[in-house]
Formats: C-alpha cells, sequence, structure tokens
C-alpha cells in the first residue's frame, strides 16, 4: 500500500489546528512518538505557529532527547518551542524556558500559558502526560482545563495531550475526555479513529527503521445498525430489498442511479452498497470504479445484485475489487446470509 504518512499527518494538522485534541491510548503503545511526529509537522508546515510544552512528565532536556531519539532535527525551530518547566534548585534557566515549583503549581502554569499565547497566538499546547494532571483533586484540574482552553480558544490555538487508559478509574478518564474536543482512540495493535465533526478518521501505524508510518484503514463498524446503500434504477427493487431485510439491525439508503449513488456514498459513508449493475447513465462497474478512487470510499464493502449471470460478469466485478454477488431474481434469505458473511469479514456482527 502506498505510504499515506504526509497525508494523514497533513490531515491532522488541519482538522486539530484549532482543536483540544486528546489521544487516549493503551500503556505499552508507543502513541508518545506519534505526537512527537504531529508536532514535528507543525513545526515543519506551519511556519507562523509556536510550541508551547508543559513538561509535566518529562523535562526540557528529555523532550528534545526524545525528539532526536525519534530522528527529528528540531534545533531550527528552537525560537518557536517554548517550554514550562519544573524549576529545579541550582540549575540554570534555560532559553525560552519558564519555571513553575510543580506539576501541581496551576497558577503559575496557567500564568504562563495565558501570556505565552498572548504573544504567539495560534500557538500549540503541549500536554505531555494528562495522567499526571488527573492524580489531582479533579475540580482543580478542571478549573485549569478551563482557564487555558478558554485563554487558547481566544488567541485561535490548540491543544494536543496524551491520557494512558487502565491507570485512572473510569470514572477519572471519562471525565478527563470530557475537556477535550476530539479523542483519538488508540489501541495497542497501531489503530487509531477519531471523528471530528462529521469525519470519521481511521488509520494504522507502525514503527520501521525508527520512523513512523501511518496507512488509512477499513472504516471500523462502531454502531448497532448497518447503513446500507441500495442501488438500482428500478424502484420496486429497494423496496423488495427493504421489506426482505425489515427485520435486521439495517438502516437504509437509496440511489437511483449512478452518479446518485457516488454523491450519496461519499456524503453518508455507508457500510455496506448493495449495487445493481444494469444501469442507463453508468452501470454498476463503473460507479465501483469511481469509489475505488476515494481514499474516503475505496474500503466500503460492495454486494453486486443483478440478472447477469455469466462467469465473465462475476469475474469483471470481483477483479474489480466487489467483496460478493447475489443474481437477480434472489432470495431474501441469500441476501441476509450474504450481508452476514460480508460485514462480519469486518468485525461486525449482530450482537455488537
Amino acid at each position: 500500500m502506498e505510504d499515506s504518512t504526509p497525508e494523514i499527518l497533513a490531515t491532522l494538522r488541519n482538522e486539530l489546528s484549532n482543536k483540544s485534541s486528546l489521544f487516549f491510548a493503551p500503556v505499552d503503545i508507543f502513541v508518545e512518538r506519534l505526537v512527537y511526529f504531529y508536532v514535528y509537522g507543525v513545526l515543519k508546515n506551519n511556519t507562523d505557529r509556536n510550541v508551547v510544552w508543559l513538561c509535566l512528565n518529562s523535562s526540557r532536556h528529555k523532550i528534545l532527547g526524545k525528539f532526536g531519539d525519534f530522528g527529528l532535527d528540531v534545533s531550527a525551530f528552537m525560537d518557536r518551542m517554548w517550554f514550562i518547566d519544573v524549576e529545579v534548585p541550582g540549575k540554570e534557566p534555560q532559553e525560552n524556558t519558564l519555571y513553575c515549583s510543580s506539576p501541581a503549581d496551576y497558577t503559575k502554569m496557567a500564568s504562563h500559558i495565558a501570556n505565552l499565547f498572548e504573544k504567539n497566538p495560534r500557538s500549540l499546547l503541549v500536554i505531555d502526560n494528562m495522567n499526571v494532571l488527573a492524580s489531582d483533586t479533579m475540580q482543580v484540574v478542571e478549573n485549569f482545563m478551563q482557564f487555558i482552553e478558554k485563554k487558547i480558544r481566544e488567541k485561535e490555538g490548540g491543544i494536543v495531550s496524551i491520557l494512558l487508559k487502565d491507570i485512572l478509574s473510569t470514572d477519572t478518564e471519562m471525565l478527563v475526555k470530557s475537556y477535550f474536543d476530539v479523542v483519538l482512540e488508540t489501541t495497542n495493535i497501531g489503530e487509531v479513529h477519531t471523528r471530528v465533526g462529521v469525519k470519521d478518521l481511521d488509520f494504522l501505524y507502525t514503527v520501521e527503521e525508527g520512523s513512523i508510518k501511518l496507512e488509512y484503514s477499513r472504516k471500523r463498524i462502531r454502531h448497532d445498525k448497518l447503513k446500507i446503500l441500495i442501488v438500482d434504477d428500478e424502484p420496486d427493487i429497494p423496496e423488495l430489498l427493504k421489506l426482505s431485510l425489515i427485520n435486521e439491525p439495517y438502516e437504509f439508503l437509496v440511489a437511483y442511479n449512478g452518479e446518485q449513488a457516488i454523491d450519496i456514498t461519499l456524503k453518508e459513508k455507508p457500510d455496506l452498497i448493495l449495487l445493481d449493475i444494469m444501469m442507463p447513465d453508468m452501470d454498476g462497474y463503473e460507479v465501483v470504479e469511481q469509489l475505488k478512487k476515494s481514499k474516503t470510499a475505496s474500503d466500503i464493502p460492495v454486494i453486486m445484485i443483478s440478472a447477469k449471470t455469466a462467469v465473465e460478469d462475476k469475474v469483471k466485478g470481483m477483479e474489480l475489487g466487489i467483496d460478493d454477488y447475489i443474481s437477480k431474481p434472489f432470495d431474501k434469505r441469500e441476501v441476509k446470509a450474504r450481508i452476514r458473511m460480508v460485514m462480519r469479514r469486518l468485525g461486525w456482527s449482530e450482537e455488537d
């Protein structure tokens, strides 16, 4: 598969630029590396943005060392990086660094953040570990988060942080997540899912030769009803299919030609498409060819439904990447079985 790393990182930078975003991740995962790559991308590609790093989990020295460990040279951006670190008695103050007495010195931290964003609007605040904050009294933490979020929004900035799963209580985790506009759910097998507005973004990440690699992944089924698009130029067919599946956990969209099918698919992102081959303006094969060109729709499974039963017709569909084939006239039991078979391959079942 083509390396999608630059495009995915650019999408994250664009979508999260003025939002508060939380990477919610298991302890045994290298999500920290992903955050460092994201921050490096902001510094490299958004020359009008600075980074303010709140050092709760690691000192300024260790943070800069990690950039180097990850193969990221930030030496050219040091004039655009500010740090809020814990003061160490007897240690010389560092350039572009403000200090507080401890990770619980909320008054000083909030003051530093407000002043830095006043002077450097549109900056990105990095809170390196929300678990450190969340170990304190939650009302105090909530007040702190509300204050800095208000100040940062006023200056059109953004926030990014990490919360490690299964360290805090479930209620505390939920409360911390509620502070953020966007939560990027990360699994221990390198999957990331997030929803920004009406957009779903799913991708996989791996570490290869010390660098990070991101690839789009198939859209995960996360709801108890499948959204199925039925495409057929004969109005009776969609109605017959809906009637046949009336007792199933499905909701339906309908398109009566190829152009409608593509428009609805790109807008609604159905979980499955039941697609007729023979249509006047654009046949089913052409519809599949167009959808396969779209990064957001190429992985949506397609079941062809057609009276064309010749082997070559089925083979043509398979070569285009369709997932299954149903012949007309169809039996409702076969339709149900084939839908279940295709969707189970994506990890969905009625029990979900």
